[in-house]
Order: structure tokens, then sequence, then C-alpha cells
């Protein structure tokens, strides 16, 4: 049995993770401190006791969160803690750099000297397509520049560079792993899709920044769980790789997307022409995001297995079908656009 130690793991992508691998013969220790838009353990899978444990603690304390990595012993470190809304970073670029940059430096310092210890451990390090900014018409790969536009986007990129440096100096072995747009269950309302969803649902329209033309790359969650659960698994003399779908589209075609699912499921009154409106567009607003991903999917023989369309009637049925989780996380977002004085 691997165990697997996760921070972050009350976060969308990691709480997905967890319920992915909680079946699996793996045991698993979540360390998170629980902000406001993390999902409780209540909302979790049916929970082995013998296979998860949870600590809620924030990453910063680096005393504590030593203890409890050397008493854990774990096979592998996965990090997923990060704060990574665009919008909030802009608003409050000091404390959201301050404190991205220090939890991953302390993560890094602790698997250092838990890495000369225990030398057969790997570390894999959660990161973002948005690194390597606006890319308008090629495909970045893992050697890109880093040309980040926000400051959530440049915290990311400092602590990648951090992580290549233990790699170089240290001899240690972290993962960098630079993810696409994911989309899926447990995601916050105030992200783009979950909001298109509730607002819909609700008979209001969709804001849309600018023109609606700026292009993303999605994966559905479960396609990037599997993902990472095949780094777990095997062996690699990569120390980074890009992970996406190959499925690009701008803001407004998933947002029609997406009323055409609800309108066929007679969730929305709204129509074609007035199911959206544009808002004033954020600050620094990339273009265009587009991975190469094929050493990650030559190395791991990875297929995407779920299609955009599928992936987005599956987030839209979850949602739908989840109403507990739905209204309790609405007590802490009033569907107010964050981060942003204006």
């Amino acid at each position: 049995m691997k165990k697997i130690l996760i921070t972050g793991g009350s976060g969308f992508i990691g709480t997905n993770f967890i319920n992915y691998i909680l079946k699996k013969n793996i045991k698993i220790l979540n360390i998170d401190k629980l902000s406001s838009e993390s999902t409780p353990e209540k909302f979790k899978n049916k929970i082995n006791k013998k296979k998860y444990k949870f600590f809620n603690l924030d990453l910063q304390n680096l005393t504590k969160l030593k203890k409890i990595i050397f008493t854990f012993k774990p096979d592998v470190i996965v990090n997923f803690a990060a704060e990574s809304h665009v919008d909030r970073s802009i608003d409050k670029p000091y404390n959201f750099i301050k404190n991205n940059f220090t939890l991953s430096l302390n993560l890094f310092s602790i698997y250092k000297e838990y890495f000369k210890k225990y030398n057969f451990t790997k570390f894999i390090h959660i990161s973002t397509d948005e690194v390597f900014g606006s890319n308008k018409s090629t495909l970045s790969n893992e050697n890109s520049p880093y040309k980040p536009s926000s400051p959530y986007s440049s915290s990311k990129a400092a602590t990648d560079l951090v992580a290549l440096s233990f790699n170089e100096t240290y001899k240690t072995n972290i993962t960098i792993v630079n993810l696409c747009n994911n989309y899926g269950p447990f995601q916050f309302l105030e992200k783009f899709i979950p909001t298109c969803i509730f607002r819909l649902t609700n008979n209001k329209t969709v804001p849309i920044y600018g023109k609606g033309t700026n292009i993303r790359e999605w994966i559905y969650v479960d396609d990037t769980c599997e993902a990472i659960l095949k780094l777990i698994k095997n062996k690699s003399k990569n120390s980074r790789f890009n992970i996406g779908s190959n499925k690009r589209l701008d803001n407004f075609g998933i947002a029609t997307k997406i009323f055409h699912i609800l309108k066929t499921k007679n969730k929305t009154n709204l129509n074609l022409k007035n199911f959206f409106k544009h808002v004033k567009d954020r600050p620094g607003h990339d273009f265009r995001y587009a991975l190469n991903s094929t050493l990650f999917n030559n190395e791991f023989n990875y297929k995407v297995k779920n299609n955009i369309d599928l992936g987005l009637l599956k987030t839209v049925n979850w949602y739908l079908n989840n109403t507990n989780w739905a209204k309790f996380m609405k007590n802490k977002y009033t569907g107010k656009r964050l981060g942003l004085n204006d």
C-alpha cells in the first residue's frame, strides 16, 4: 500500500483527487487549512478511517508541518495547495504572492530533508499553464519561457523555478505538472463554469469578460486525476510535464454549451439572445492558453476520456444533483465578482 500525503486536498482538484483514489489500495493524509473555498470533509466519498486522515493546518506552520510529514512517512507528496483566484491576486498581490510562495518553499525545504533520509520518495508539484502567459498561435511546451501576466501566475512561476532549483542543487525528486483549466464537481461558485450553471438556472445572465473571445484549454477533473495517478505509479526521468486536453474554446463558446445543456433539461427560461452580458475585462487578461502535452501523453500512453461535451454534461448534472453542497457553499459566496476594487 502506497502512502500519499496531499496538501490542499480540500480544494477543487484536491477534493476530486482524494475521491478518485479513496477506492484504491492507498493510504492518504490530507493537510489543508480550510479556507472559505474549501470543501468540508463531510462531502467526500465514504471514508475508510484506516486509509484516510485529515489535518487542519496552515502550511505556513513549518514546525508542525515537518513533524506530520516525518511521522506519516509518505511515499509520495502531491502539492495542490495554492490560492488560485486571479482577480483576488490583482486586488491584493503582496499577500497572495507571499502566501503561495512561502507555503511551497516550506514544503520543498521539508522535502529536501525528507528525501535525503528516504530517497525513494517523489514530490508532485501542481502548477498551471498560466505561467507561460498568452500564447496567440502556437503551443507552450515544457521548455517554453515563462511570461506570467497576473500576480497569481507569477506566484506559481516563482514556485516552479524554486522546485527546479531544488532538483538541481539538492538532487531532489520534484516533478512539476502544468495543468490546463480544470472543471467538474466541487469547483467553487466564483469560477466561470459554476457561475454559468447557477446564474442560468436562476434565470440570470452570465457575465462574460470583454468580448468573450479569450481562449482556454479545458480538461475534466477526473482526467487530471487519472493523469496524476499515472505519475504516482510510474517512474520517469522527466521533472516537468504539461497535462492538457488539446481542446480549446473561448469563454462565450463554453457558456453557450452550458446554456444548451440546461435548456434541454428545461432548467432555464432565458434564450440565446439574452442569456449573457459582457462586463468590464480584468487587467492583463491573457488571450489564449494552449499546451503541448505530447511528452506526457507518449510517455504514459495517456488519452483524455471525457471530451468537452461529455465533461460539461457530467459537470452540470453533478451541480444539479448536489444541492446540499451548493447550498453550503452559497453561504460563503454572495455571487459578486471577488478580488477587484471596481
